[in-house]
């Protein structure tokens, strides 16, 4: 009798322990993901219309795949007809529209290359200024970050460096963080002294080579750059592309993206050729991304948000694709 209390009482010592064992698995494990700053796990999208309206499609498929961060374009930057740096196609937002409870909003700003030869403070300041002055009268509230989207190349690298530096010095003075677009031929050279960036795993062929059948996404054109992706000195996210091109030919010959009905004429003897990348394409580079850098795809970004692009997967690609 006194042998099986003992037993009893071991027995009841070994399940407290086991069950102390696995609350301290579960409280490192939530350390872990949060070891980041939260980013682990985070689902976001583009938004890229001139209009923040949403409409019950896209609402919809924000919470259906738990999106929670919106990458929103506020406006372009562009060089007006005496040579100025100035915005361009500025955003307006549906009030009836607002954006869902829990999406945290990431104001983008588009930079034309050549606005950069400028006095890159003065415009840092304005853009900066600019993005605050949207968010206080369109009522956006929990803004952290900003982020500046430039494809600068070789000869503007040090020019995109002093303007990204001058955003962040303003930026980080009113408690916003900064980041930028990093597209793939951007990776072979020094990084942008920014806080992070995203890399932008889209347009990687050419869509007036007719022969080129996915000019969108190729896995086997992006895997050439991934040589410079695990030594890249900036933390990074990772953007797909959910869009297509409607391409116009004629003749056999390349005319122009139709990205609306009337953009260009369509003579009776020419052919819409369609591009979008399949989910193949996306899991593919998905995959080649994350064994080239871990922890990249902790955060998912679909480019863009748009009911036109929500049609063409079904909810299971895109869970897959927004797994983590």
């Amino acid at each position: 009798m006194r042998h099986d209390n003992m037993s009893m009482v071991i027995s009841g010592k070994s399940r407290l322990a086991t069950l102390l064992l696995s609350v301290l698995a579960m409280a490192v494990a939530m350390m872990s993901c949060g070891h980041d700053g939260g980013r682990r796990g985070v689902r976001s999208a583009y938004w890229w219309k001139t209009t923040l309206s949403l409409d019950s499609m896209e609402r919809g498929f924000i919470k259906a795949h738990g999106i929670n961060r919106l990458y929103i374009r506020y406006f372009d930057v562009v060089r007006d007809e005496y040579g100025q740096a100035v915005p361009n196609a500025t955003i307006t937002f549906d009030s009836a529209s607002a954006l869902p409870h829990g999406v945290e909003a990431v104001p983008t700003v588009f930079v034309m290359p050549e606005c950069l030869r400028t006095d890159v403070r003065l415009l840092a300041h304005r853009i900066v200024t600019r993005v605050m002055q949207i968010d206080s009268v369109s009522g956006v509230r929990g803004v952290h970050e900003m982020q500046i989207d430039c494809d600068w190349t070789r000869s503007t690298r040090t020019l995109f460096a002093s303007f990204a530096r001058e955003v962040c010095a303003v930026a980080h003075r009113h408690g916003l963080r900064v980041s930028a677009t990093i597209r793939l031929h951007q990776l072979s050279q020094p990084a942008p002294p920014v806080d992070r960036g995203v890399l932008m795993l889209y347009n990687t062929g050419d869509p007036k080579d007719l022969s080129c059948r996915k000019p969108i996404l190729d896995c086997r054109d992006v895997r050439p750059y991934l040589r410079s992706l695990p030594s890249y000195r900036l933390p990074l996210s990772a953007a797909y592309p959910i869009f297509g091109w409607r391409l116009l030919t004629r003749g056999g010959r390349f005319v122009g993206i139709l990205h609306y009905d009337g953009e260009y004429p369509v003579l009776p003897d020419d052919s819409i050729v369609v591009r979008r990348p399949s989910v193949y394409d996306i899991m593919a580079t998905r995959a080649a991304v994350a064994a080239a850098r871990g922890g990249i795809n902790d955060e998912t970004i679909l480019f863009d948000l748009n009911a036109n692009n929500l049609t063409h997967y079904t909810s299971s690609d895109y869970e897959k694709i927004l797994a983590y």
